[in-house]
């Protein structure tokens, strides 16, 4: 006969929020120290880093990529290209019904957006088959107007009226002087800038401990290993999950958050700074609606590196989710499948009775010097973080498979991405009344408070910053899409 299931006890862990007191610590633990429950403990704080789990903070500042500034205001500049591009801001000819601009080497006109060319410089049109001399420029509203003509000895030849709709761009290419006595000199273009703005969020924890709580921290210890050592104490398993905490948040806030600007309580402002999502959506975004195919992924790389990186230079690395590494390794493993032999190096094992079999590609070797490594962001296959299913697969999260550049070019992609601070906004340490840090009773001499409590608390700021989006891009699934 089969027994009905039974429950003996129920342990829920400590109550929300952040205040500790007798009440919570006997209904997070007992005397008998429940193995299910220290085995719990142990797997979440095993880790000597704190850092771990938290792939923007382990990449930045643990690695030191930190400024700080002294406002929580920052603004930067963003250089452009080294080539000035102009672009039509009207087509003047066909306003004038001149339908063959430049026949029989007449002048005409092309009104650009701004005032950069001058004779005696030659350029170019969306149509290198057709040298255009600037003869002369006239600002001209919200443009300037530049007098052309054809450079050509065949008569018959003339533009193609649409070359000169709004939007065409135009670039300088060469100059063409007179071969003696010669007065004109050609342009040249400098590398542009843009300012742009940001601003630092700020981050805190706390938590309150009472005289009891204390009291009863020696009897209700459970082991578990906080920074690397074994301790049975509540006391610093309290400290450690607000540190935790404190850190997941800013590590969150830099992937999901979104910029806002508002007040505090007392009317003091209140900042958080856009996280990586927004920020990357000036980046290259492609979305995919199925599985990834290799000459997608080559496709979407080839734009983006085709006149901006040299082949030594293009080296990416992708973060992503469980499932987004799997479609990753489906997508090498369709395409090497004719290539690859059951051989020595594919099937292993020192032990003829236990052979492995397989293996899963993380890295793929593109043509024109493409070179792609797979790492997974925990993030990503968080229920917690993302809440949204897959259609089909309806136990993962969507994010699983999705796939976040942050820096195009780098073999780390960590050169375009720190994190910034508010100078001087970091802060550690604890408030006591009639205890000290260890929770012992002052017996004589100053205390602030008649307060039997202590309380740990941490803050501090800092926002994920990313110099050039354009250097990020995000290949996002969505199954509508």
């Amino acid at each position: 006969m089969q027994l009905p299931l039974q429950t003996i006890k129920r342990y829920d862990g400590m109550k929300a929020g952040n205040f500790t007191d007798s009440d919570h610590l006997a209904a997070a633990f007992d005397t008998n120290k429940p193995y299910i429950l220290e085995t719990k403990l142990a797997q979440i704080y095993s880790s000597t880093d704190r850092f771990s789990g938290k792939p923007l903070l382990g990449m930045t500042v643990a690695k030191g990529k930190t400024v700080e500034i002294e406002s929580d205001v920052y603004r930067w500049f963003l250089e452009g290209a080294d080539e000035k591009v102009l672009r039509s801001v009207e087509n003047v000819e066909r306003t004038a019904g001149n339908f063959q601009p430049g026949l029989n080497k007449t002048t005409f006109k092309i009104k650009l957006d701004e005032d950069q060319f001058a004779r005696p410089d030659v350029i170019f049109g969306e149509d290198n088959d057709f040298p255009i001399q600037v003869i002369e420029s006239v600002p001209d509203g919200n443009g300037t107007v530049y007098v052309c003509r054809l450079e050509t000895d065949d008569y018959t030849a003339f533009l193609p009226l649409e070359l000169l709709d709004v939007g065409r761009e135009f670039s300088k290419v060469w100059t063409t002087v007179q071969n003696e006595m010669n007065t004109d000199y050609g342009t040249q273009s400098y590398r542009g800038s843009f300012e742009l703005e940001s601003q630092i969020g700020h981050f805190a924890q706390k938590i309150t401990v009472t005289d009891k709580a204390f009291r009863r921290d020696k009897i209700h210890a459970i082991p578990f290993t906080y920074k690397g050592k074994k301790v049975e104490k509540f006391i610093p398993y309290a400290q450690a999950k607000m540190d935790d905490t404190f850190y997941m948040s800013m590590e969150a806030q830099w992937w999901y958050g979104k910029k806002s600007t508002d007040n505090g309580p007392d009317g003091y402002v209140k900042r958080q700074a856009p996280g990586l999502r927004q920020i990357l959506k000036d980046g290259w975004v492609e979305y995919l609606n199925g599985p990834l195919t290799e000459n997608f992924l080559k496709e979407y790389l080839m734009d983006i590196f085709f006149s901006r990186e040299d082949e030594n230079n293009r080296k990416i690395t992708i973060m992503t989710g469980t499932m987004g590494a799997l479609m990753f390794h489906e997508m090498l493993a369709s395409s090497a499948a004719s290539f690859l032999t059951l051989d020595t190096h594919y099937i292993t094992g020192t032990d003829p009775r236990h052979l492995s079999y397989g293996a899963q590609f993380t890295h793929y070797i593109g043509p024109e010097g493409i070179d792609v490594t797979i790492v997974k962001n925990p993030l990503y296959d968080s229920r917690k973080f993302c809440k949204k299913m897959h259609p089909i697969h309806t136990d993962k999260p969507i994010d699983s498979w999705r796939m976040t550049i942050l820096d195009f070019g780098s073999s780390g992609g960590e050169d375009n991405i720190k994190v910034i601070k508010e100078k001087d906004t970091f802060t550690y340490g604890y408030t006591s009344g009639i205890l000290d840090s260890n929770g012992k009773p002052i017996q004589g001499g100053h205390v602030s408070s008649l307060d039997k409590s202590v309380t740990y608390f941490i803050s501090g700021s800092g926002s994920i910053h990313m110099t050039d989006p354009t250097r990020g891009g995000e290949l996002i699934f969505d199954y509508d899409a």
